[in-house]
């Protein structure tokens, strides 16, 4: 599940990006990727904090404790992509955030692993738990970073302006 941010249309990105290129990008790139993250960075504790108003009470904190977030930056010609992820890694695999996301939260019947009978041919004694699709409220992800993406764009827009600026100067 991520969220895919494009910085378009700032006057300064495409003079930044091709000084940046022509000088060697002089640490002044790595200054740019790491103001994106900075701007990214309230994302992640707004959707762990939405997660118990739409799941379970007895997986809201199994699920905010397996939440990870990962903040990615590609720079283009003309467009600086930044691209926000949301994942969480279960016992055995990973959890389906877009899956829950959409509002539905796959989990074993508690309680129905039966004992079958012991066979000469088969040594299994127990089998799976059938599964239910259980609704829940959809947009645990969707809500916060609606909520605050244009926060998070326009702090990236800064974080090209003072870059822009610090070319400026020298």
């Amino acid at each position: 599940m991520g969220m895919s941010v494009r910085v378009t249309g700032s006057s300064e990105l495409l003079r930044v990006m091709t000084v940046l290129k022509e000088t060697g990008n002089t640490g002044l790139g790595k200054g740019m990727a790491a103001g994106f993250r900075l701007a990214t960075a309230r994302l992640g504790p707004a959707v762990t904090a939405e997660v118990p108003k739409a799941m379970p009470s007895g997986y809201a904190p199994i699920l905010a404790r397996s939440l990870q977030f990962r903040t990615e930056i590609r720079a283009f010609k003309h467009v600086a992509r930044v691209t926000w992820r949301v994942y969480g890694d279960g016992q055995k695999e990973r959890r389906d955030v877009p899956q829950l996301n959409r509002g539905i939260l796959r989990h074993p019947v508690y309680g129905r692993s039966r004992a079958l009978k012991r066979h000469a041919l088969h040594k299994a004694t127990s089998r799976v738990n059938p599964w239910v699709a259980q609704k829940v409220r959809a947009g645990f992800v969707d809500r916060p970073v609606d909520r605050l993406g244009v926060d998070v764009r326009r702090e990236m827009d800064k974080v090209i302006d003072a870059v822009a600026a610090k070319i400026a100067r020298g």
